[in-house]
Formats: C-alpha cells, structure tokens, sequence
C-alpha cells in the first residue's frame, strides 16, 4: 500500500462521527476495506449502530497476536473552536488534525493497514487477530462485552494502538517530571515510547440515606450529609494507608473523590448525599481487595451508629496492566522501535487505562504492550497526529509482527 492510500485511510477514518456511539460507521468501513483486500471479518453486536469487529488472518499453527483498538471518539468540545472542523482532517505542516486522529483513529488505522500488509507478505508466517472496539471512552464496554464471549481467551499477546508519544522530547519530560508518565529513573532518548504498563480503576458511589426535616428543627432529622461526611472522613484514613504502597513502573495507587451531592434547599436537612470517586489501581493491591476494604467501612459506620444509612454502589472496575519490563515481549518491542526508528525508546508506565484492562481481566497471562502514534493532543480541541508518526507505526507494528513470529 503506497503513502497515499496509507494516509486516505486515516482521512476517512476521521470523517466518520462517532462521538460516544454510531461505531457502526468504522466497523462497517474497515469490514469493506478488509474484504476488499481478501481478509474475512465478522461484526459483533452490541447495541443499535454500535458494533464490534473482529478479523483474522492465520497462517500458521503458532500463537495468536492480537492487534486492538477503539472505533469510538470523545465529544469534540467546541466545534467552533477547531481550526478546520473536528471531522474535517487536513493536513498541514506535518500534522493530521481532526478528532479521534490521536485517539485512536491514528492508532486503528495502522494496525488495519499492517495487518492487510502482513497478510499479502508470502513470508509471513504468523497469526493475528484484530479488534476493533466500541465504547473504550466510556467504560470499555465493547472489549468487556468480547472478554466474556471468549474472545481474547486464544492470544497470547496484545498490541493496544492508543496514543503513546509526547508532541515534543520537552512534553516527554514534563510528562515524566510530572509523575503522569513512570520511567522508573531511565532517562527518555525521544519523544517516542510504548507502555508495559498502565494503571485500572475503580469507579464507585457512597449513598447516604438520612430522614429530611425543617432545618429549625434539625435533631428530628437525619442529616444524610453529616453522615456522609463522617464516611468520607474514615476514607481519606484509608486513602493515606493506601498510596504507601508503591510499584515500580506505575508508582501508587491515586485515589480521588470528583462529585459530592446534597440537599435541595436551605431551610431543609437532607434526607440523601452522595459522593463519586475515581481510584486509580495498581496490581500490589488489587481491585477486589480495595471493593471489599471500601464496603468494610460502609458496614462498620453502620453497625457502629443505628442513624447511619450508608451504601456503596461500584460502577466499574478495571484491572490495572503490566507486562514485565524486562520479559522477551518488551524487548522484542523495543528492538521493533529501534529497527524502524533507529533510537532506543523507553518503555513505561501510563496513568490512564485501555480496553487491555477487560482483555487481561479474561486472560490474565497476555502480555501487552501499548503503542500507538498519537500524543497528549488527544481529546483535545484541535486534537492531531503527526504524519511520519502515524506512517512509522505501520512500520513498528508489522516488525512486531514480524519479529514475534520468527
């Protein structure tokens, strides 16, 4: 495939919407695209316009690598605000703008255009399956929906194409200043790197139930606020015990309370209140046990007190991901790097998560690495990739390919 088609596939990529759903749309495009160029592909449903798509090529009675990314894109913000549009890719001075060109449509594009590549080459001898996801940005939905129909059960690796590079050596550095980015003490070589790692989470609601009364009145109510309050003290107790742990590529776990809500009006004590938090996981100290250490305490606030009223509702929970350092798979990634781009590039750990976080909760052995052409621009107003990022990681994910078969 010439340059000209690489980067055609991307524009269409970009054209089509598909803000937080219509996923549809790049299912349907890259099921085309694949049949067109001889590779069988199935949709999986799961919603209205909204599906999953899986391909495979195999040729070879070996392992299966798996090639994965999100077909979804976040809200565009401002559609004023874009320089050009958010669904109108141009390309100017070296940069892919549009939505989703960072994340991930820069990223999908190129595992779809290396696995078409790797399965024309008569000397490749190996086999992988492509996964295409929906709703990675708002709970990694369609890869939770494929990690329990059995989908990632047979790899026994995983390419993840989100964004793993910095717009600059500079940001890079930031980055890695800033605690978001973990080098573990190594120094960066280039703006260029791959995640081993990235942390889960755990998302989650405390409810408290009180008795509503006039606030002149208040000792005939129950102040669901106070009580909430008394929990969220008893938690910020545990969250101090907790981030003394500490991982060697993802650092300590991150706890955070985003929401706190109470009360109607002023002249009324609240009967309900509730807080959201969002932790950030590492493997030292697993989701399950951080569930269960959350509900321990909702259970002893309410045996402790006959007025407390408390309930804990977990939305989600990723598992965090990490693949040794030091293990084959990571050096046969670096080594694809330093083949493709001549430098040695760091291999790190992220703060944020991926659909990989569903894949090894179902296959808890799978070994994955992060690696994809977009950057800090993403979810962004005026959100982009750079061209010869995007060409390059054709490159890197076909020597991975190429490498992890040989």
């Amino acid at each position: 495939m010439d340059k000209a088609q690489r980067l055609s596939i991307l524009d269409d990529l970009i054209k089509l919407e598909t803000v937080n759903g219509e996923e549809e749309k790049v299912a349907n495009y890259l099921k085309d695209l694949f049949a067109k160029n001889g590779i069988e592909s199935e949709l999986n449903k799961f919603d209205d316009n909204r599906y999953n798509l899986i391909a495979t090529i195999k040729k070879g009675d070996g392992p299966i690598l798996g090639f994965t990314g999100h077909e979804d894109v976040v809200a565009t913000v401002n559609d004023d605000a874009w320089n050009y549009g958010p669904f109108n890719p141009k390309h100017i001075d070296g940069k892919i703008f549009g939505r989703g060109s960072s994340d991930m449509k820069g990223g999908l594009a190129g595992l779809a255009i290396a696995l078409i590549e790797l399965n024309e080459d008569p000397s490749f001898k190996g086999n992988i399956k492509f996964i295409a996801t929906v709703s990675e940005e708002l709970g990694e939905a369609g890869a939770e929906k494929l990690s329990k129909e059995g989908y990632a059960d047979d790899l026994s690796a995983l390419v993840v194409g989100e964004p793993s590079n910095s717009s600059s050596q500079l940001v890079l550095e930031k980055l890695v200043h800033s605690g978001l980015i973990e080098t573990n003490g190594a120094k960066p070589e280039t703006r260029i790197a791959a995640f081993c790692a990235h942390k889960g989470s755990v998302s989650y609601k405390v409810i408290s139930h009180g008795k509503a009364a006039h606030s002149s009145m208040p000792e005939v109510g129950i102040n669901a606020l106070d009580n909430l309050i008394t929990y969220y003290n008893k938690q910020n107790d545990y969250f101090k015990e907790l981030i003394k742990v500490e991982d060697d590529v993802l650092g300590t776990t991150k706890p955070a309370v985003t929401i706190m809500n109470a009360g109607d009006q002023d002249n009324t004590i609240p009967d309900y209140a509730e807080l959201t938090a969002k932790i950030r996981t590492i493997p030292e100290v697993s989701n399950d046990q951080i569930i269960s250490d959350l509900q321990s305490i909702v259970n002893e606030l309410n045996q402790a007190d006959p007025k407390m009223n408390l309930e804990l509702k977990v939305s989600s929970s990723n598992w965090p991901v990490k693949t040794d350092i030091d293990s084959k798979f990571m050096k046969l990634v670096r080594d694809s790097y330093k083949n493709v781009l001549g430098v040695n590039i760091l291999t790190v750990g992220a703060p944020g998560g991926t659909d990989a976080s569903k894949f090894v909760q179902a296959n808890p052995k799978l070994d994955v690495v992060v690696a994809g052409p977009g950057n800090e621009s993403a979810h962004q107003i005026n959100e982009f990739v750079f061209e010869d990022d995007y060409l390059q990681y054709i490159e890197i994910y076909k020597t991975i390919a190429e490498k992890y078969f040989a």
